[in-house]
């Protein structure tokens, strides 16, 4: 009898002895608080931390909630801080006055039928650094990201008010050649093909002058135009419907699917039309591209064309589906600029 308590004893120790040198937090306690065993090291952050250790430890926990760090507040996704209802478990950090963090958790346990409190705590201070550098740097990869954006929408005005303020100056270069023509040609009292030769240089100008401002009001027409165009050379038709995109980048990604579907439609269905509806949905614009030819529900298998689309719309990120159930239908969702 007495070697069987020996043994018990002994294995006792042993274990309060490993649980001591465990290098992390641990408790264990009822219900109520009453701690049922502590290891020095979760006696002694909670001394560090609240100023005394564990007496009781719902009352220890609490306390420790009020200290913990302001950037893991329930709710927010850190990847630290969680509060999980289906296992009444909960996680917060706490800092050191040395900069060490900790994490701490609980969770409820079942030891037979007698409910079971665990509480953890865990030394993360370099994943915690880890975390806000990297935090840090996605910041600045989004403001990069975000002036790389600004950068790629201006270049276009860019260019555009390059190619006014060129015109412009092409048209006053003209007009002052020809106002000194016109002095000149009246002063002397010019001869009638002298005065032909003027009619025909203001003519010129304002005939330049009405083809840029046609050209400029056409510009954004132009990629349907050549759409349509290509679409008749190659006999099927290409009808829209609902209003395209205003913006110019999710306009050429459209034209871009539209080119891909309107390919395969002829070259592998026969098709003679392609129907596009268009609908606005706030951020984004939902794109439907389908023909009138031959309905086949064999696999679609993604070459170099449909390849080559769906990279080019997921870089911009948009996304593509495609849809065999009743024909082959290109389903698009392309975000605004």
């Amino acid at each position: 009898m007495f070697d069987a308590i020996r043994r018990r004893l002994t294995l006792n120790h042993a274990i309060r002895e490993s649980i001591d040198t465990y290098p992390g937090g641990l408790c264990f306690a009822a219900s109520d608080g009453r701690p049922i065993l502590a290891n020095k090291k979760m006696n002694d952050l909670c001394a560090r931390l609240t100023g005394h250790t564990i007496t009781n430890a719902e009352r220890a926990w609490q306390e420790l909630r009020s200290v913990k760090l302001a950037d893991t507040s329930e709710g927010e996704q850190t990847g630290f801080s969680t509060v999980n209802p289906n296992t009444a478990q909960e996680s917060f950090l706490c800092s050191l006055t040395d900069g060490e963090v900790w994490q701490f958790r609980r969770q409820s346990l079942m030891l037979g039928r007698a409910p079971i409190i665990q509480y953890e705590a865990e030394d993360i201070t370099d994943l915690y650094r880890y975390r806000n550098r990297l935090r840090e740097n996605n910041a600045q990869a989004e403001g990069l990201h975000e002036r790389q954006r600004e950068l790629l929408h201006n270049i276009v005005q860019n260019n555009l008010d390059k190619e006014i303020l060129e015109a412009k100056i092409r048209i006053h270069d003209d007009f002052g050649r020809l106002l000194l023509m016109s002095r000149n040609t009246l002063a002397e009292r010019g001869t009638a093909p002298e005065m032909g030769k003027l009619f025909a240089a203001w003519e010129n100008v304002i005939c330049n002058m009405e083809n840029a401002a046609s050209t400029r009001v056409d510009s954004r027409t132009t990629p349907e135009k050549e759409l349509v165009q290509v679409a008749g050379m190659i006999g099927c038709q290409v009808r829209f419907n609902g209003r395209q995109p205003s913006e110019r980048k999710p306009l050429l990604l459209l034209y871009a699917a539209v080119r891909e579907a309107l390919t395969n439609a002829v070259r592998h269905a026969g098709a003679d039309c392609l129907t596009i509806d268009i609908r606005d949905e706030g951020n984004y614009y939902h794109a439907e591209i389908r023909n009138n030819g031959q309905k086949s529900r064999a696999p679609i298998q993604e070459g170099g064309g449909l390849g080559n689309l769906r990279r080019r719309l997921e870089q911009e990120g948009a996304q593509l589906q495609i849809d065999n159930s009743d024909g082959v239908t290109l389903i698009l969702t392309i975000p605004k600029e």
